[in-house]
């Protein structure tokens, strides 16, 4: 009798193989035909499969049992429509930098991993415009621009992708001259929920591309893109910039200075300032901030900017001119650096503002002296981008629901992944410091998408106008009535 149990087990064991390695054989007969030779199917427990899947912030877990490496457009399409025709959910992979809650609802899905589908050119028609197509990373287009004498707004992060960074919006060091990142797009290439690939700008399906400007995960994936570029001269060409990094007892008189620069009625496009509470006890056993000025081209920073900060006596101040790689590794956030690296837990909260209130950054960098030695490498992010150009273009003309605002601000805290009981500190003490910078503004909590949390209203992320929010869920009804798309932030209709 046990020798029978035992082969009637190692029966069933070889049998449970041969169910579970099935669908495996299943999907590569039947979906491998249909994609082009350069496509690549990767398993778990695959290096392509672990590269692929390996996110940011490695507390947030796509449920995805096979990754599909496209090189085409049509792999894109037959990717979608393989796993419509077996009910399988499927979500699109480029930078993996998303930390929203709702990329951890998808299960046994596809993902659709675009780095395949990467490359920048210029349009052979018009050199005013660039090609860029769907799994490039901002810090490829970059280079890749800079070699053609070019330049555009791009992510302030290398490691983002370019495509779904402007499907958010879309911030950069570029963005007072030349508008967001969305405000650049000219025409798109997407697959639909139904795999149906259509070009996409003003004149054809032109709802789709207002939606595209500031909802774009909603809507399909992006295979390439004609985008606007810019001549790189010298007046427009890098950053000279100044690092002053300060204890915290010169907070607030440091952000007043900001806040005059904010409320100048001519505030000069070439200012941008951008501010981080970090720890670092070799300065300070409390929390310290650095405080770093930008200014466009290759002209010294006048000096009506730089003269007061000096005056509070900071602790170091490094100069420099940077290029536009150069002003992303400023913060850390070059493809090598610490915002770049993957493997932690990270967690964003963000709110838009419009001035920095100085008792609520007391109040922030008070609760980032609470936290435990585990999220020491937590930073908190405050963006003074310039928005000249920003607020010319009219509020209507795109989805992005955040036009009027000058201000982004997020924690981002940094932690060991894998420990429920951090995740759930982490997520209560990044709700305070959300509260607490919205505390006494009179204002709704408005929330940049690209950050997202998840926790976020559809107001705060969509906007509060209602005909704005209609709209979208109008078209999320016609271009995505299965909701195919809503592992990202999606539009509730």
């Amino acid at each position: 009798m046990a020798v029978i149990s035992i082969l009637k087990a190692k029966f069933l064991v070889s049998l449970l193989g041969i169910i579970l390695a099935l669908p495996v054989e299943s999907i590569t007969n039947d979906l491998k035909p249909l994609l082009s030779p350069a496509a690549e199917l990767y398993y778990p427990g695959s290096v392509g499969f672990a590269n692929a899947t390996t996110r940011w912030s490695a507390d947030t877990k796509p449920g995805l049992d096979l990754v599909v490496k496209v090189a085409s457009e049509k792999d894109v399409q037959a990717t979608i429509r393989y796993a419509n025709s077996h009910s399988i959910p499927f979500l699109a992979i480029s930078g993996g930098h998303g930390t929203s809650s709702y990329l951890s609802t998808i299960k046994s899905g596809i993902g659709i991993y675009m780095r395949g589908l990467a490359g920048v050119s210029l349009s052979p028609t018009n050199t005013s415009q660039a090609v860029i197509l769907g799994g490039t990373l901002s810090g490829e287009v970059i280079p890749a621009l800079g070699k053609l004498n070019k330049q555009t707004v791009t992510g302030g992060c290398d490691c983002t992708g370019f495509t779904s960074t402007m499907l958010g919006g879309g911030h950069g060091w570029l963005q007072g001259r030349y508008g967001l990142i969305a405000d650049n797009l000219l025409s798109a290439r997407v697959v639909l929920a139904n795999g149906e690939a259509i070009t996409v700008d003003e004149t054809h399906h032109s709802d789709l591309y207002w939606a595209l400007k500031g909802a774009g995960q909603n809507f399909g994936i992006v295979t390439s893109m004609h985008y606007q570029v810019y001549d790189s001269t010298p007046d427009v060409n890098g950053f000279t910039t100044a690092v002053f990094t300060f204890t915290q007892d010169k907070l607030e008189a440091v952000f007043a200075i900001a806040n005059q620069w904010l409320a100048a009625k001519n505030r000069p496009v070439e200012l941008t300032h951008y501010a981080i509470f970090i720890n670092n006890p070799a300065v300070d056993s409390k929390p310290i901030f650095e405080f770093l000025v930008y200014w466009q081209g290759t002209s010294s920073i006048p000096t009506i900017y730089t003269s007061p900060l000096h005056a509070l006596k900071p602790v170091s101040v490094v100069d420099a001119h940077v290029d536009l790689r150069g002003a992303n590794a400023l913060t850390g956030a070059s493809l090598d650096g610490p915002a770049c690296a993957k493997g932690t837990g990270r967690q964003t909260f963000p709110i838009n503002l419009n001035s920095w209130s100085l008792s609520n950054l007391r109040t922030v960098i008070d609760i980032f002296s609470t936290f435990p030695a585990s999220l020491g490498n937590s930073v908190m992010l405050l963006e003074g981008l310039a928005t000249n150009r920003v607020l010319e273009i009219p509020a209507s003309s795109a989805a992005y629901p955040s036009r009027s605002k000058q201000l982004l601000a997020s924690p981002l805290l940094t932690y060991p992944a894998g420990n429920a009981t951090l995740d759930d500190y982490v997520s209560k003490v990044g709700r305070q410091i959300r509260a607490a910078l919205l505390k006494g503004t009179g204002s709704e909590l408005s929330a940049y998408l690209n950050y997202a949390n998840g926790d976020e209203s559809q107001e705060a992320v969509f906007g509060y106008e209602p005909w704005r929010l209609q709209r979208l869920r109008n078209l999320k009804k016609a271009y995505d009535p299965l909701g195919k798309f809503n592992f990202y932030e999606p539009i509730k209709v």
